[in-house]
């Protein structure tokens, strides 16, 4: 399995109930609309977010812990990836959203996308993907997942972004977050089974000069 290195940096708590959030959930969104479409914007942040957390811990800062400050980020995303009628349904909608957030926040990311096509014959194939997600993956960068059809693979929801944290080439597993919840489907199997179109975008950060102390 090729993973995300920090996925506790994902882990939160919430102030009042106690209770723990692996990662982000759209139904933190004070808006109904916002909390019906607003998994792009959702996926999004936390990409960012799992950015701020490893600078946190390599600048020895303590880690945000509650989930105001994902949410935060998630209300600010929602103002550059804006859902439409039909939510954010293309990773061109995903792609755009970011360059306009790293335009006005002069952040020094690199977007990178694999789009999967709705038909068949014109998609990348499993090397193609499982390298995409792999190469990010060993530099400790999560993907932003798209899809509108699951196909034979009932554990991802239709019509949803989700963060994918982990890969095995293999066997095609993926881990993903979601829901404030850590959950596993077979991204191969999607792949050879879903009917409409789908993607994946990663953040490519400059590396650190230095390696995150903390973790062997």
């Amino acid at each position: 399995m090729t993973a995300i290195l920090f996925p506790e940096a994902m882990c939160l708590a919430d102030p009042i109930s106690g209770q723990t959030s692996w990662g982000a959930n759209q139904e933190w969104y004070g808006d109904l609309w916002q909390r019906k479409a607003g998994c792009g914007p959702t996926a999004a942040a936390s990409l960012i977010f799992y950015q701020m957390q490893k600078q946190r811990m390599k600048q020895r800062e303590a880690l945000y812990s509650g989930r105001q400050s994902l949410l935060d980020q998630m209300n600010e995303l929602w103002n550059y990836i804006t859902p439409g009628r039909g939510g954010v349904n293309r990773v061109s909608m995903f792609t755009e959203g970011l360059e306009k957030y790293r335009t006005v926040k002069k952040e020094n990311f690199e977007i990178r996308a694999l789009e999967v096509a709705e038909d068949p014959a014109q998609r990348p194939d499993w090397t193609t993907v499982s390298r995409f997600l792999e190469e990010a993956l060993k530099r400790d960068e999560p993907a932003a997942f798209l899809n509108l059809c699951a196909g034979a693979e009932k554990r991802i929801d239709d019509w949803h972004w989700v963060m994918i944290s982990g890969l095995d080439p293999q066997t095609g597993v993926i881990t993903f977050f979601d829901e404030s919840q850590i959950k596993e489907a077979d991204l191969s199997l999607w792949l050879k089974t879903t009917t409409k179109r789908g993607g994946f975008v990663t953040l490519r950060w400059p590396l650190p000069d230095t390696e995150i102390a903390g973790k062997d």
